[in-house]
C-alpha cells in the first residue's frame, strides 16, 4: 500500500486507515505511484486494488473513466476518476479518489448495485439472483431509482448512470454486458504492468511550464472551501493543457497550504512561493489578505484574489502603481447589506411576502478587519424604503460555541421581519439556524455566501429548506453553469459549490487568455495590462475590472451591462436544491414562503 504521512496542523502526524479521504496520485505503467496529494489533512491510503485498476486503464489506453469502488476495507464507497496524465515525462494514469462522499441522486449502496447490474443489461430476475433477494424487491429498488433519476425507464437510468460514473466495481457478478464497457475493459486488464512509457509532450517540448502559485486553505474554517478552490483550478488547468497549454507550455499549480485565520504564516507562505519563481499568485479569502498582497507587490508578481473586500479595494486604489498587479475576482462585500435591504423591499412591494414588522436586522462577524458589509449605506437605504435597520455583533472566533446561538435568541426577542446572517462560515450559520428553528418566529432568514460551500448542507441538512441566501459572485444556473457542474462532478465525484469552485475555474481561464496574448508571460506589467482590459464570460458571470480598485464589476451597482458585470446572485433552498431567484434575468425560479412562516390569511400575500 502507498501510505501518505500528513501533519494535522498541530505538529502531530501519523499513518492509519480512515473512512474519509480525498487523494490525487499518478500511477505509472510499472505500477509505481508518484506525486501524491491529499485535499485533507488526514492520513490517506491508496489501496493496491485501485493501483491495479489504474494499470488496467493504462493498458486499454482510454482517455478517462469514472466509477465507484466498493472494495475499500472500511466499507466506505470511493468515487474514482482516472484520466490520462503525465509525471516526470512519463505517461501516467492520473487517479483522483474520494472516499466517504455521498452518491449523486442520494443513491443507497444497494441501489448502486442495482444500477450497476442495469448497466450490465441484466433483467430483474437475474439481478434478484445476483443480489440474493426477491424479484419484487428488485422491482421496488428499480422504481425508487427511476424516481430519483427522474427517468421514464430503466434504460435511461443505465445511460445516465454510466455517463456520470455511477457504476460499482468490483462488479456484483460476471456478465457479458460489462465487457463492452470502458470500466469492463479496465477490469479485464487490471494489474497489467509494463515498461514506463514516455508521454507525448505538448508542442514546443523543452519549454518551461507556467506555474500558478496557489494560496489554498488546508486547515481550519476554510478547509472545505479550499477543496472547492483547488478543484476548480485543477479542472481548468487540465482542460487548457489538454488543448496544448499556452503556446505549447504546460500550466502547473504550486499549492501553498495555510489556515485563513493564521496571519503569522501568511508572509512566510508567500515568500516560499516567490522563491519557487512562480508566474502568478492566486488566493481565496484570508483574514490578512493585505499581508499577502504586500509580499507579492514587492516582487511585482501579479496577485489574483477573491476576498470580496471593499477594504482591500480601497488599499489597491490608494497606491495604483504599487498594487497595479492586484485583482479581486469578485465584487465587493460592501454590497451585501444594501442588497439585503433592496431584496426585502422588492419582496414586500411585489406582495410576494408580508413582513411582520418594519425592522430588518444584520447579524455580523466582528473580527476580520478586511470585512465591511456596507452597513452605513444600507441604513440610509432602509430609511428611504420605510425600514429600520439594526445590527447585532457576533464573534466569529473558531472557539466560540454560543455567539451565533445567542444572536438567534436576540433576534427572536425582537419583532424582526428579516435577518441577514453576515458570516462567511457555515458553522456560524448552522449555529444560528439550529437555535432559531427550535422556536421559530415569522422572521425570514437571509444568509450570505456560506450556503455556497457544500459543508453548509452537511451541517444544516433539511433545516435549510426555505432559507434565502446571496453571494456577490455565484455560479449561474444557465448552460455554462450546468455544463461546468457536470464536468466538475464527473472529475471529482461530487458537485461543486456555488461560488469558489467557479471563481477558481474562471480565474485560470482568464489568466490563460491573458498569457495567450503575450510572448513573455514573465513581463508582469504586460500581464497586468491584459487582465485590466479583460472582458470574459465565465461560469460565474461576466468579468471586467473597475479602474483603480481592480475589483470585478457588480451588475446593478458597478454596471447595468450584464456582459461586463456579475450578478449579485440570490438563491433559495427549495426541495433541497439551490434555486437562483434573483436577479430576474438569470433566475431559474421564484421566491417561496419558508416552511416555518405560517401561511397568511386568505387574500394576503
Amino acid at each position: 500500500m502507498v501510505r501518505v504521512r500528513l501533519e494535522d496542523g498541530m505538529g502531530k502526524s501519523g499513518i492509519g486507515l480512515i473512512h474519509q479521504w480525498s487523494i490525487d496520485a499518478h500511477v505509472l505503467h510499472d505500477g509505481s505511484v508518484a506525486h501524491i496529494e491529499s485535499a485533507e489533512l488526514r492520513d490517506c491510503i491508496l489501496p493496491p486494488a485501485l493501483v491495479d485498476l489504474a494499470l488496467g486503464f493504462l493498458a486499454e489506453n482510454d482517455e478517462h473513466v469514472n466509477f465507484v469502488w466498493t472494495g475499500h476495507p472500511t466499507g466506505a464507497l470511493v468515487r474514482v476518476a482516472i484520466t490520462k496524465g503525465k509525471y516526470a515525462g512519463f505517461a501516467s494514469a492520473h487517479l483522483h479518489a474520494t472516499a466517504g462522499a455521498e452518491l449523486p441522486f442520494a443513491l443507497t449502496r444497494r441501489e448502486l448495485d442495482v444500477v450497476t447490474l442495469l448497466i450490465g443489461g441484466l433483467a430483474s430476475t437475474a439481478i434478484a439472483e445476483s443480489l440474493s433477494v426477491s424479484t419484487r424487491t428488485v422491482t421496488t429498488h428499480i422504481d425508487h431509482v427511476m424516481r430519483k433519476f427522474d427517468a421514464p425507464n430503466r434504460s435511461t437510468v443505465a445511460t445516465r448512470a454510466l455517463d456520470i460514473g455511477l457504476v460499482g466495481l468490483p462488479f456484483p457478478l460476471s456478465a457479458p454486458g460489462f465487457e463492452t464497457l470502458r470500466v469492463g475493459r479496465l477490469v479485464r486488464s487490471a494489474g497489467t504492468r509494463g515498461p514506463r512509457k514516455r508521454w507525448n509532450p505538448l508542442p514546443a517540448a523543452g519549454t518551461q511550464p507556467i506555474v500558478i502559485g496557489a494560496l489554498v486553505p488546508v486547515a481550519g474554517r476554510g478547509l472545505d472551501d479550499g477543496v472547492e478552490m483547488l478543484n476548480g483550478a485543477r479542472l481548468a488547468i487540465e482542460e487548457i493543457n489538454a488543448r496544448g497549454g499556452i503556446h505549447g507550455r504546460e500550466i502547473r499549480m504550486e499549492v501553498a497550504g495555510l489556515d485563513i485565520d493564521e496571519s503569522a504564516s501568511v508572509r512566510a507562505t508567500v515568500d516560499e512561493l516567490l522563491r519557487k519563481k512562480i508566474d502568478v499568485i492566486t488566493s481565496g479569502y484570508l483574514a490578512s489578505q493585505d499581508l499577502a498582497i504586500e509580499a507579492a507587490s514587492v516582487e511585482g508578481v501579479p496577485f489574483m484574489h477573491s476576498s470580496a473586500s471593499s477594504v482591500i479595494g480601497k488599499l489597491v486604489a490608494s497606491n495604483p502603481e504599487r498594487y497595479k498587479g492586484v485583482f479581486q475576482f469578485c465584487p465587493s462585500d460592501a454590497l451585501y447589506a444594501s442588497n439585503f435591504v433592496a431584496f426585502m423591499t422588492k419582496l414586500r412591494d411585489s406582495r410576494q411576502w408580508t413582513p411582520s414588522s418594519e425592522r430588518l436586522t444584520v447579524v455580523q462577524q466582528s473580527l476580520w478587519e478586511i470585512v465591511d458589509f456596507g452597513i452605513d449605506a444600507a441604513t440610509r437605504l432602509a430609511a428611504e424604503q420605510g425600514w429600520e435597520l439594526t445590527t447585532v455583533d457576533a464573534l466569529d472566533r473558531r472557539d466560540s460555541t454560543s455567539a451565533w446561538a445567542s444572536a438567534a435568541h436576540e433576534v427572536r426577542a425582537t419583532r424582526t421581519a428579516a435577518v441577514m446572517l453576515g458570516s462567511f462560515f457555515a458553522p456560524d450559520h448552522a449555529q444560528f439556524i439550529d437555535s432559531f428553528l427550535t422556536e421559530p418566529t415569522d422572521t425570514l432568514l437571509y444568509s450570505i455566501y456560506a450556503p455556497s460551500v457544500p459543508a453548509f448542507r452537511r451541517l444544516v441538512d433539511d433545516r435549510s429548506e426555505g432559507i434565502v441566501w446571496a453571494t456577490t459572485t455565484g455560479t449561474y444556473s444557465d448552460r455554462l453553469g450546468h455544463e461546468f457542474a457536470s464536468r466538475y462532478t464527473t472529475r471529482f465525484g461530487r458537485p461543486p459549490g456555488r461560488s469558489h469552485a467557479g471563481i477558481s475555474y474562471d480565474r485560470v481561464h482568464i489568466l490563460a487568455q491573458a498569457w495567450g496574448q503575450l510572448t513573455d508571460i514573465r513581463d508582469f506589467d504586460a500581464v497586468t495590462a491584459r487582465i485590466a482590459d479583460v472582458r470574459y464570460r465565465g461560469v460565474n458571470g461576466a468579468y471586467s475590472f473597475a479602474p483603480y480598485e481592480h475589483s470585478t464589476l457588480s451588475y446593478g451597482s458597478g454596471s447595468w451591462d450584464p456582459s461586463l458585470s456579475q450578478a449579485h446572485a440570490t438563491y433559495q433552498v427549495q426541495n433541497g436544491r439551490n434555486v437562483m431567484i434573483a436577479p430576474a434575468i438569470y433566475a431559474s425560479g421564484t421566491f417561496r414562503r419558508p416552511p416555518w412562516i405560517p401561511a397568511p390569511p386568505d387574500g394576503a400575500p
